[in-house]
């Protein structure tokens, strides 16, 4: 709530070299900072659905208790059109070149206890057309603030699949990254809970880890739920992984999300399989924006969409051609809908003159991996497409990258398909 938007480069003292930044405007995240501007006709304006994008920036003040002297403190941006500059108290953090990816800034450092601090996103979405559809711009996603003990589950979250499914029970496998910030040696205890759709647990089990200064680790665990409830788009069945982790008696950091149990199976011979059964996808396109309504993303937009396409006889939704949306992940796992995910619409070859593809052989490393992590606990998502119709795919050293993706998706998830969509 109650961020300052305006117009302009948020450069300061050479705003005024700019032409001046707009009168402030007091807005709520997620916020369109395109949709409700004049119309425009010009070159390839078409494409963009008649709408200019422009430079903006956002600000906004907040307090930091005492207390977080000994916390880490990291903010979650799930999408920005685009090429945004982070900024807290003045001092640069990041960037996020990507307009749909995740983007998480570490902004311990730069805060100033038991004050209030202020942070800034300059967006540098000024430069037409910057794609090759209706992008709409500013910070359209949500944004969150996350407040944990040094001793923490990495921002990737636990990451909980079935390794194997049996009518009587299933193995599922959990897999929890932990970061400590903080100094000497430390023992924690790690305990990893399944609930069932009634908040009842199912399996669980506590294992102590020790950790040295600023040391990343993985515990690896098989919880086995007997009698499982599967998911698929009949019954759309939803299981929660909750870690909690406890130094010296005391909880420092809690995770928790939903997930599905579910085994898939592909072959030539029998096609795709979902636990067990053939299933034939009847599935439609979608872009990241809601009509009228613009590219804000809102859970009630995305179910609302969900819904009606699963009254018309659709069974999957294949995102076009950027990461879908943690909304519509929600939805699509609650409603019981198919995703293909895909990565982006361009490589290193820009289709729009201003799009992605000016960034995308310095930063798709990240923007990639962040994709899986994102998707990962979601049963809804079945395949993820490394690309959109890449001229790459025609060039002998270029369709190197595609090889590259692929090595970062299997790299974190071993449980779904991956194609490529190929003009």
């Amino acid at each position: 709530d109650n961020w300052v938007f305006q117009e302009g480069s948020g450069n300061g003292m050479f705003a005024a070299f700019a032409g001046g930044d707009s009168k402030p405007q007091i807005v709520n995240l997620p916020h369109d900072a395109v949709i409700g501007t004049e119309i425009q006709e010009g070159p390839n304006m078409g494409s963009v659905g008649f709408y200019k994008s422009k430079n903006v920036y956002y600000t906004k003040s907040f307090p930091v208790p005492a207390d977080w002297e000994n916390k880490a403190v990291w903010v979650e941006f799930e999408g920005i059109y685009q090429n945004a500059l982070v900024y807290v108290n003045n001092a640069y953090v990041g960037s996020a070149h990507y307009g749909y990816g995740e983007h998480y800034f570490d902004i311990k450092r730069f805060l100033e206890v038991g004050k209030d601090n202020e942070i800034k996103v300059v967006v540098k979405n000024g430069c037409n057309p910057a794609g090759r559809w209706y992008t709409g711009g500013g910070i359209y996603r949500d944004v969150s603030l996350h407040v944990s003990g040094l001793l923490h589950i990495a921002h990737t979250g636990t990451r909980a699949a079935a390794e194997t499914v049996e009518e009587d029970q299933a193995a599922v496998r959990v897999i929890t990254p932990l970061v400590d910030e903080g100094i000497g040696t430390k023992t924690a205890l790690i305990t990893n809970e399944i609930l069932d759709a009634d908040g009842n647990v199912v399996a669980s089990e506590t294992l102590p880890m020790t950790f040295f200064d600023h040391e990343p680790k993985q515990l690896r665990q098989r919880l086995l739920v007997e009698n499982p409830k599967l998911w698929d788009v009949e019954n759309p069945y939803l299981y929660t992984i909750r870690t909690t982790v406890t130094v010296d008696g005391e909880p420092v950091d809690t995770y928790a999300s939903t997930f599905g149990i579910r085994y898939m199976q592909l072959d030539p011979k029998k096609g795709l399989r979902i636990n067990g059964k053939v299933v034939k996808l009847k599935g439609g396109c979608i872009h990241h924006d809601n009509g009228v309504v613009g590219a804000a993303t809102f859970y009630d937009s995305e179910e609302r969409r969900v819904r009606i396409m699963k009254e018309m006889g659709y069974n999957a939704i294949r995102m076009a051609h950027h990461p879908v949306s943690k909304a519509m992940l929600r939805a699509c796992d609650k409603l019981g809908m198919y995703i293909m995910d895909e990565y982006s619409d361009v490589w290193c070859s820009a289709k729009a003159e201003f799009d992605y593809g000016n960034h995308m052989a310095e930063c798709f490393q990240d923007d990639v991996a962040q994709m899986v992590y994102k998707d990962f606990n979601h049963p809804s998502v079945i395949l993820y497409s490394i690309g959109n119709e890449i001229p790459e795919n025609g060039n002998k050293f270029d369709v190197a990258f595609g090889r590259k993706i692929v090595d970062i998706i299997r790299s974190i998830d071993d449980t779904r398909y991956v194609m490529n969509s190929i003009n």
